[in-house]
């Protein structure tokens, strides 16, 4: 028995876009940029996603095949890091392989109040302590906080700056206030500050 002719499968990769990158930021949007693949190929449409990192929450996009390359995400968390997923699709519905980048939001003043706000009375010193705003409200990094204090009419502001600073500081900050006067009413203000301004006055 003879055999028959050699049957040939034909099969075209799919190309993967070229330099995929971030070209813009801002509170609440994301502009990435891209190469299609060199003339010849056939883009049938671009699959590109866009995930929050901290809450794995997905915005999808699906672009049609006509020529483009960029795309806007909007409608984001402000100081949030996405990460972008790109793929082609060619027009027989074959798909590409992922390439991918990452942004982070510009950040906003912050929206919460420091938490816990508590006032230690003595003799000659006050210690004030409290909590940073929680995390969800404080749109960056807690710098430092400002605080008005004084006697009743006469408040001055003292700038406290937060020791080694990070995104998911929550310990306990504290300030004492000395050689104050016996039997005198002062008040405190408190408010959040980041890189961006100063949140709601507590």
């Amino acid at each position: 028995i003879g055999t028959g002719p050699d049957a040939a499968i034909m099969f075209t990769t799919i190309p993967d876009i070229q330099n995929l990158r971030v070209s813009e930021v801002t509170t609440n949007a994301i502009i990435i940029t891209w190469d299609d693949p060199p003339d010849g190929y056939t883009v049938g449409n671009r699959y590109i996603e866009a995930t929050d990192s901290s809450t794995e929450g997905t915005r999808t996009r699906t672009p049609t095949g006509a020529p483009q390359d960029e795309h806007i995400f909007s409608k984001l968390n402000s100081f949030r890091e996405y990460r972008m997923f790109f793929r082609l699709r060619d027009s027989g519905g074959n798909e590409g392989s992922y390439s991918n980048t990452t942004a982070t939001t510009l950040g906003k003043a912050p929206r919460g109040q420091p938490r816990n706000f508590n006032i230690i009375p003595n003799i000659t010193f006050i210690t004030v302590e409290w909590r940073a705003p929680d995390l969800w409200k404080r749109n960056g990094i807690i710098t430092h906080y400002i605080i008005e204090w004084g006697e009743i009419g006469s408040l001055t502001t003292l700038n406290y700056s937060v020791p080694n600073p990070t995104f998911n500081t929550t310990d306990d900050q504290r300030y004492t206030f000395r050689d104050l006067k016996p039997n005198t009413e002062y008040a405190f203000n408190i408010a959040a500050v980041n890189i961006n301004g100063t949140g709601p006055v507590l």
